[in-house]
């Protein structure tokens, strides 16, 4: 029964966030985290304004301690028409469901607690740079007559992906006609390609100068194709972090 509407609710925020008002509980809370000093981050991006207007991550909080507690309830959405209503302020996204995974499942006749993490991308699906995101939802819900439950509690956490995400996301959505090509090639036209690659990487890097791990990012996202990643890299240039860069 989760599995199932987890993947009725992201495909509804994915395609249609106006639609979850049936999802939520009328005394549903929500709130909104950015982890944006995870130790574990692979790569970091900035984040839209629209998501730090909301940022409920409490160690961020400065000023004194009467602000404190006002911005703490002020950044606590209480019903589902004012969690719908920010939900549908946030940058568009379009969730993997190869990177789901659900936890922390619990049940009983009156409430079902459960979390679930994964990976999504940010940005229209036309945007020519759309940053990888790592999540964390916390839904507890109640029993509904009509559907089943709905949301009365909803923890939502965002941070930039791991290492480990990075690498699995690529594996799982690599594309046919690559495995197909290698296959079907011999292992001589293989190494050519990588070392066309590595070669890319390094004069990317050596004309952008950003470090060799961010120069293959970039002609990754370009699907390899230089000009196209230039293009990408003078575009974005100013949000990509001083920890990218050669010293």
């Amino acid at each position: 029964m989760i599995i199932g509407y987890v993947q009725k609710y992201f495909n509804c925020y994915d395609c249609n966030r106006e639609g979850l008002l049936s999802a939520y509980n009328p005394k549903v809370t929500f709130s909104l985290c950015l982890n944006m000093s995870s130790q574990c981050t692979n790569r970091s991006f900035r984040f839209e304004d629209a998501y730090y207007r909301d940022n409920r991550n409490l160690k961020r909080l400065s000023g004194r301690e009467s602000y404190h507690d006002e911005k703490r309830s002020k950044l606590l959405h209480h019903g589902k028409i004012d969690t719908v209503n920010l939900i549908t302020k946030l940058p568009p996204t379009e969730h993997d469901p190869a990177s789901f995974r659900l936890d922390s499942c619990y049940f009983s006749t009156n409430m079902i607690a459960f979390s679930l993490t994964g990976v999504f991308k940010e940005g229209k699906s036309t945007d020519k740079v759309r940053p990888l995101r790592s999540f964390y939802r916390s839904f507890v819900c109640v029993p509904d007559p009509e559907i089943q439950m709905t949301i009365i509690n909803d923890q939502y956490v965002i941070s930039n992906i791991t290492g480990y995400q990075y690498k699995k996301y690529f594996q799982q959505n690599r594309r046919p006609n690559d495995s197909a090509q290698a296959s079907s090639e011999p292992s001589t036209s293989s190494n050519n390609v990588a070392d066309e690659k590595t070669r890319m990487i390094q004069q990317f890097s050596t004309e952008s100068k950003l470090n060799l791990e961010w120069s293959k990012y970039c002609l990754d996202h370009a699907q390899w194709n230089y000009e196209q990643a230039a293009k990408i890299f003078m575009e974005y240039k100013d949000s990509i972090p001083k920890e990218a860069f050669l010293v």
